[in-house]
């Protein structure tokens, strides 16, 4: 007998040889709570399931290209803010963040 039929029986041996397996169920996802809108605090103001804390992530992408006389090439400038806003004992909380790159 040859070595790759021996490896080839061996290996089939201890594939087949391995536990029975009960065949497994799809575990149930607990359901996602929706974001509700916060219309008090302006359009695309969404609710944090769970919390009084409001959210808007916002953003904008520019491409174009750029010919001038001295040279030419690809524009592209991209934007993302995230407001968000809630309210505390002490009075209103807001924590605004906006990334840029590029010129537009």
């Amino acid at each position: 007998m040859n070595d790759a039929i021996r490896a080839g029986l061996i290996c089939a041996v201890l594939l087949g040889a391995g536990p029975a397996r009960a065949a497994e169920r799809p575990v149930p996802q607990p359901q996602r709570e929706a974001m509700l809108p916060c219309p008090r605090l302006g359009p695309g103001f969404v609710r944090v399931p769970g919390s009084a804390t409001c959210v808007r992530v916002s953003g904008r992408a520019v491409a174009g290209v750029d010919i001038g006389t001295q040279h030419s090439g690809p524009v592209t400038a991209g934007q993302l803010s995230i407001d968000t806003r809630s309210e505390s004992d002490l009075g209103p909380v807001r924590a605004f963040v906006r990334m840029g790159h590029g010129r537009p």
